[in-house]
């Protein structure tokens, strides 16, 4: 007999369950019909088939995980972005199923790490496909259908970010489409949100003022712009010059010794980590200290929408320069490369590791084919969409719903992200269509179009290029220090208070690739050994 053990994480987005429907999120169903909480019962009500699973999950635009349960099967599906991560494992022919991983954990302590994934982990800060850091528990993937029954599970993805054709019409006629389909999303995102009080973790940059931006345009006042980190950080400023333009209120929270002291001793934060992480993902602590006072000093209602702006510089191209993929034709072996190049440099796995993290990318890729002609560029975007945003970048919405507050993510609209991909490539190279609408159609109006922008130019791509090219080579004290200077986000302080404080020995866990985040991936790794793996796998992770 099959189980769902759908009982953990009800924060902010509460599960719902008839006799054999479980459903959790937000939606809008292909006539922009809203769907929330209880409503989702309604939605997917009359499914009786893997069929019917297929049609509903595919034309359902928003963030939601659903299960269907009879006597011999379950189909499971998360939506494109991987909102509300479940994970499945199969015990003695049986399939259960739970939204969090340590409920399938084996009661004898029998489980074992998984090899590959680790690596993978201290490599990416994430695990690829539908793999875990434990050997036998999986999960379900970004825009993937799942079918269990017995010993047999099949798959399809309903959604993918690969494209074969690409739109004709001429650059006039594209703005002209983007600015129309850019006011529909945001009249849908608007529309979900009832009047409880939206907050915007506003920073420097494009993607969260287009926010802010839009809830100005379209009548939305209950609206509260948070900034945090340094006191001297570079986004304060504009953050706040933002808000008081647009009449919002602003608050920062700067991040202090006193912020921050011996959190990894605190109660929410031993929690939080294992919530966020969940066996396959970095979890991020940029924004968990702003939440935490937020939450502690009852600044904002316990109801209030996060929307924060990751990651509309995907959908407009930041990342075809920067990576280097601006191939329509290239073989899977070629694109799994500058993979493994662009992706795993934290801990840059070699030898017969390398390899296996090579051909674990190329499985991928040809997993998730759709046709011969796909353009090369379009299936590592569907990679980098599935993989990298959906468990790392995206990941951080965690940080929301852990304190109870729910979110929402614009910019993974399907219309939107539809649009973005069929974009010819000349216009979505250095953001050049999506920086024209955002800067000459909205900031303008509004005011908020500044001479001194933070954002990222050619010249800096290439710099950056170069910079991943040589860092390898250089000493770790130097990319400490290097670090350390363009440390906003107080990463430097927190990452230390976490490895001081955590019981490791001092020289057992270095900083690699330039990044903070790799001490507290392997910070999480060092947990996993001492709280769930046994005794000889402490000093031989994987093995």
């Amino acid at each position: 007999m099959n189980t769902v053990l759908l009982v953990q994480n009800n924060n902010a987005f509460s599960w719902h369950t008839s006799d054999y429907l479980h459903v959790k999120g937000y939606l809008f169903d292909r006539n922009d019909r809203y769907y929330e909480g209880s409503e989702l019962l309604e939605y997917f009500s009359g499914i009786t088939s893997f069929a019917d699973m297929d049609e509903r999950v595919s034309f359902s635009n928003g963030c939601f995980s659903v299960v269907y349960q009879n006597e011999s099967e379950l189909f499971i599906a998360c939506d494109s972005i991987r909102s509300f991560p479940l994970f499945y494992k199969n015990l003695n022919g049986s399939w259960i199923v739970s939204d969090d991983p340590y409920a399938l954990l084996s009661k004898d302590k029998s489980d074992e790490p998984n090899e590959t994934a680790w690596h993978e982990f201290l490599a990416a800060g994430y695990v690829t496909g539908n793999e875990t850091l434990v050997n036998g528990i999986k999960q379900v993937q970004s825009g993937e259908l799942l079918r269990l029954k017995k010993d047999d599970s099949k798959n399809r993805f309903f959604y993918s970010y690969r494209t074969i054709q690409t739109s004709d019409k001429d650059y006039e006629e594209l703005r002209s489409e983007g600015i129309e389909v850019f006011n529909r999303t945001f009249g849908r995102f608007v529309k979900s949100l009832n009047g409880k009080t939206v907050v915007v973790p506003l920073s420097g940059g494009f993607d969260s003022r287009l926010i802010a931006v839009m809830l100005k345009r379209m009548g939305y006042t209950n609206v509260v712009c948070i900034t945090y980190g340094r006191p001297d950080n570079p986004e304060i400023r504009i953050s706040r010059k933002v808000s008081e333009i647009l009449g919002f209120r602003w608050i920062c929270i700067e991040h202090t010794e006193e912020l921050i002291q011996g959190f990894v001793h605190d109660t929410f934060f031993n929690d939080y980590y294992p919530y966020a992480s969940k066996f396959v993902s970095m979890f991020f602590l940029q924004e968990y200290f702003a939440l935490r006072y937020l939450k502690g000093m009852q600044m904002i209602p316990d109801d209030s929408i996060f929307v924060p702006g990751h990651s509309g510089d995907f959908l407009g191209g930041s990342h075809l320069g920067k990576y280097g993929n601006l191939l329509e034709s290239e073989s899977l072996q070629e694109i799994s490369r500058r993979i493994f190049f662009n992706m795993y440099g934290f801990v840059r796995p070699k030898g017969r590791v390398k390899e296996k993290l090579l051909e674990r990318i190329e499985r991928s890729l040809q997993e998730k084919f759709t046709g011969e002609t796909d353009y090369a560029y379009s299936i590592q975007e569907d990679w980098d969409f599935k993989e990298k945003l959906a468990k790392f970048n995206t990941n951080s919405i965690a940080s929301y719903t852990f304190f109870g507050y729910g979110f929402r993510l614009p910019f993974w609209d399907t219309e939107l992200t539809s649009f973005f991909r069929k974009l010819p490539l000349h216009v979505k190279v250095n953001k050049y269509l999506y920086d024209d609408i955002l800067t000459n159609e909205y900031f303008e109006s509004a005011g908020v179009n500044f001479k001194e922008e933070l954002q990222v130019t050619e010249k800096v791509m290439k710099r950056q290029r170069f910079k991943n090219r040589i860092k390898y080579f250089l000493p770790q004290y130097f990319l400490r220090m290097f670090l350390t200077r363009l440390d906003d986000l107080y990463y430097n302080e927190i990452t230390r208070e976490l490895i001081s404080s955590g019981g490791h020995e001092a020289g057992k866990i270095k900083i690699y690739n330039n990044s903070f985040n790799s001490l507290i991936i392997q910070w999480y790794l060092e947990r996993l050994k001492a709280d769930i793996f046994s005794e000889d796998l402490k000093q031989n992770p994987g093995k």
